[in-house]
């Protein structure tokens, strides 16, 4: 246990809640030596070579998982957090698990049967560890608990020798710039250093608890995410937060756990941001102890910004954007307190830098207001990707600096703004349309509620944009032509929709609220090979039948 750790802990012992079931998980100081013995007990008892096999914990986001998390990293034993995938995608989490080399799983009883078909699958896994009563097949956490924790004294913590700079921590996944899933290394080293550097001065609003103060974080984020891993497990266990924790979304739940709580500080995806700033259930007051709202793993739109600080009305309020990857631990950039560049998602924090480079000619750096790929780096950037040195040698240069496969300019004053992604830009003849310009553009209709925008390709123009459209409630009758219209007259010739609008009733997102265009590619590309396969049926039922005709 660090000594901050342990000295919040006793200033404030109520550190962890789970909302949903309102289990009060009571993190004392005797309970946490309690778990680290535990975790002691699984590096040396359970597995073979302590230090170098992985803890894997899948699991939603219940008081356990940060404990469990920072006990077995406090005994040297690197941790993978897992997303939960439904049932019918066992083998997808068995390929997961086995790119890290996962040893033990840590996980819910009710995934128990899954668990033990990815075991199954997964040659490296040895133990599964169930949190719940015990199963066949399983260890039951519960009766691994019973030890009294005299095993975790000052000499056994001595024995326990960590690397700080070479030792993995964290194994998250990413895909990089391109290509397959690949596992982060992130050190113990990266992930205090990102802790660190938000909790510097003019970084991020978060409170050091004291004897009367303690913030609270309502944990709607998941913590298989390096966003919820350093912004809320990491961050309020070093200032002594209290965590609330959401096993998953519900509306109803998160406005609750909003209302019972009174929440201080508040991280956000944008789809959140929209949900505070829209939804009429909420009970703004009971936001009123709030000093930070914090978005990240996206671009809020300058539209939610405005709506949000008009609603809340609270001139004590930050609200900060920031961006970062899972490869950066994941913050790099963040808006200063106080900010009042919207649509910015600010500057490097402490002891971090970012250039933007010219696509074309790879070492020219480029000047403000001008884009290109956004190059990072600092003492949080990943050690690499584990087991694949040739792309961690293509996301990192000589010179440590991590390209990040983002479109980005700075401002005069050093502001950074995103435009897209490199791989995601529209090239239509020669010149770059970013999807996230006509997306905003498309939000900014009364009658769009959700837009995502692609490039298809086009014989004439090398590709064009085609957007995909959700409307908002009792909008149906608004026409692609009337939505099209609206578009077009705000941006150049090459920037128009020309490659057509789709109306659906949802936009596909991952869990941080990113757009999936990807899936829209490969979405249309299918259907243009249904439509090319039934243009040349068509084609050959019409010469037969003219043959036909023809005897």
């Amino acid at each position: 246990m660090s000594p901050s750790l342990e000295n919040n802990n006793r200033l404030h012992p109520l550190m962890v809640i789970c909302e949903l079931d309102l289990h009060v998980h009571d993190d004392g100081p005797k309970k946490f030596r309690k778990r680290q013995s535990l975790a002691k007990q699984n590096r040396d008892g359970m597995w073979n070579n302590p230090g170098t096999e992985v803890f894997a914990i899948i699991s939603p986001n219940i008081p356990n998982s940060p404990s469990l998390c920072t006990e077995h990293r406090g005994a040297g034993c690197p941790v993978s957090l897992c997303r939960l995938i439904l049932v019918h995608c066992r083998e997808e989490m068995a390929r997961q698990l086995t790119v890290v080399g996962a040893t033990v799983i840590f996980g819910v009883a009710p995934m128990a049967e899954t668990f033990k078909q990815v075991a199954r699958l997964c040659p490296t896994i040895r133990n599964v560890i169930l949190l719940g009563p015990p199963q066949e097949g399983t260890v039951s956490f519960q009766q691994m608990a019973q030890d009294s924790g005299d095993l975790f004294d000052e000499n056994l913590r001595c024995k326990i020798i960590i690397n700080e700079f070479e030792d993995v921590f964290l194994l998250p996944h990413s895909s990089g710039t391109s290509g397959f899933p690949k596992s982060v290394m992130l050190t113990h080293f990266n992930m205090s250093s990102n802790v660190m550097q938000f909790l510097q001065p003019g970084g991020t609003n978060h409170q050091i608890a004291t004897t009367n103060y303690q913030d609270t974080y309502i944990c709607l984020l998941p913590f298989f995410h390096n966003y919820g891993v350093t912004l809320l497990m990491n961050t309020g266990f070093e200032t002594g937060a209290k965590l609330v924790t959401l096993p998953q979304f519900e509306v109803q739940s998160y406005l609750k756990a909003i209302d019972d709580h009174k929440p201080t500080a508040m991280h956000v995806v944008p789809p959140l941001a929209t949900l505070l700033a829209q939804h009429p259930a909420l009970k703004v007051e009971s936001l009123s102890q709030m000093h930070t709202i914090f978005c990240g793993a996206a671009p809020m739109s300058v539209q939610t910004s405005v709506k949000l600080i008009e609603r809340l009305n609270n001139p004590n309020l930050s609200l900060q954007e920031g961006y970062g990857l899972s490869e950066t631990s994941p913050g790099v950039l963040m808006a200063p307190l106080g900010n009042t560049r919207l649509g910015s998602c600010g500057a490097p924090i402490s002891r971090s830098k970012a250039k933007v480079i010219n696509h074309e000619i790879s070492d020219q750096a480029l000047g403000p207001y001008q884009h290109g790929e956004l190059y990072v780096s600092g003492p949080q950037v990943m050690k690499g990707y584990l087991n694949n040195p040739k792309a961690t040698n293509e996301m990192i240069d000589e010179e440590g600096w991590l390209r990040t496969g983002d479109v980005a300019y700075y401002d005069d004053d050093g502001n950074f703004y995103i435009v897209d992604r490199l791989k995601e830009l529209i090239k239509v003849k020669g010149l770059q349309v970013a999807p996230a310009e006509l997306e905003d553009i498309l939000t900014s209709h009364p009658a769009v509620a959700e837009a995502a925008v692609i490039g298809i390709p086009d014989a004439h123009a090398g590709e064009l944009p085609r957007a995909y459209v959700v409307r908002k409630p009792g909008m149906e009758s608004v026409s692609d032509a009337e939505i099209r219209a609206f578009v077009d007259s705000k941006v150049s010739s090459h920037k128009q929709i020309k490659g057509g609008i789709e109306f659906r009733s949802a936009i596909p997102k991952n869990t941080m609220g990113k757009i999936l265009r990807r899936e829209l590619r490969v979405e249309y590309a299918k259907f243009q090979e249904s439509n090319e396969l039934m243009d040349r049926i068509f084609s050959a039922v019409d010469s037969t039948a003219k043959k036909l005709s023809e005897l």
